[in-house]
């Protein structure tokens, strides 16, 4: 069998490697996946650079979204047999032709999902997912911030939001961001949508939400931009920041600058592993609909066999890209 490892901390394309090895077999408790398909996401790539170095052990192999079929079930596993599809979720090493993993942490996938759809149902989906439920009150009162909304978390959330009758102003970095945003979110207004290397974004922002300010942020970003964008908010309005693609995290002093702002630090990590495996399957059986409806789909710019994994990730890193880069494991 292949697979990919990770023996020093470093640039994905520069530092990724393949391998031959033998998977383990399942013991108790346990079911090898035999893999398909694996999604390549910034949560993958961040532990890879470093950026956790004191909590992340090496060698690692990588991958935290993908979609594999049993092929061995071990001793005391009830509701999984061999040829079941499944998401092996809870751990890294979606990157490899086998995973061996707990079967409590195989989500079924319905067969009503394709294995591109699938390997891209977890991560983006489930976190849109939880944070337009848990911190966004449904309907046109409420004012929502989206940036960064050309990713496709981005686009995702703008379709949720638009689904629950909100008032959305979607943030894009760059000109094109507009282009993608129109052709993947029609029904959004041309105007609901601001450009942030344009001048005069943030007089418009302010004009979009009026007097009181935006109810909501939903913060890919972090930074300096996260920061203006909190210091906008109506008065006890909610800041909800995943992602940090700026490189830069939200000011220390935030919740001194704005005392009454409600600041969440929304890890998908944290909710799954704290939920239990009822709510953790309740809640992807309503992201795989999301994704089935198109709300939460995700547009595949390209699929590369796990040999080719440098070149997945060049692509990966490159500028302009119309969507998920996906490795064959098959």
């Amino acid at each position: 069998m292949l697979r990919t490892i990770v023996r020093r901390f470093g640039r994905a394309a520069e530092v990724v490697e393949t391998e031959e090895y033998v998977p383990p077999a399942a013991t108790a408790g346990q079911v090898r996946v035999r893999m398909l398909l694996a999604s390549v996401n910034p949560s993958d790539l961040v532990p890879i650079a470093g950026a956790y170095a004191s909590r992340t052990s090496l060698p690692m192999v990588p991958g935290f979204e993908g979609v594999g079929v049993v092929e061995q079930v071990g001793a005391g596993v009830v509701g999984l047999a061999p040829g079941r599809r499944v998401l092996p979720l809870g751990s890294a090493g979606a990157w490899q032709q086998v995973k061996t993993t707990d079967a409590a942490w195989c989500v079924p996938v319905p067969d009503w999902l394709t294995d591109e759809q699938a390997a891209c149902a977890y991560i983006n989906p489930l976190t849109a997912h939880r944070m337009v439920q848990a911190h966004v009150p449904p309907g046109e009162g409420t004012t929502v911030v989206v940036d960064a909304a050309a990713s496709a978390i981005g686009r995702m959330l703008v379709r949720m939001l638009n689904q629950a009758g909100n008032r959305v102003v979607a943030l894009v970095r760059h000109p094109r961001g507009r282009e993608q945003l129109a052709s993947a979110v029609p029904e959004l207004a041309p105007e609901a949508v601001l450009c942030t290397a344009d001048a005069g974004w943030r007089t418009r922002l302010r004009e979009g939400t009026g007097p009181r300010g935006h109810d909501v942020v939903l913060d890919a970003v972090g930074g300096s931009l996260g920061a203006e964008l909190a210091a906008l908010l109506a008065p006890q309005g909610t800041l909800v920041h995943y992602g940090l693609l700026s490189g830069e995290p939200l000011p220390a002093d935030l919740r001194t600058r704005r005392p009454d702002v409600n600041l969440i630090l929304f890890r998908l990590r944290d909710w799954v592993h704290a939920a239990d495996r009822e709510q953790l399957g309740l809640a992807m059986h309503g992201a795989f609909r999301l994704v089935a409806d198109g709300v939460a789909a995700t547009a595949v710019a390209a699929v590369h066999g796990l040999p080719d994994v440098r070149r997945a990730l060049e692509a990966d890193a490159a500028r302009g890209r119309a969507g998920k880069i996906l490795l064959s494991l098959h």
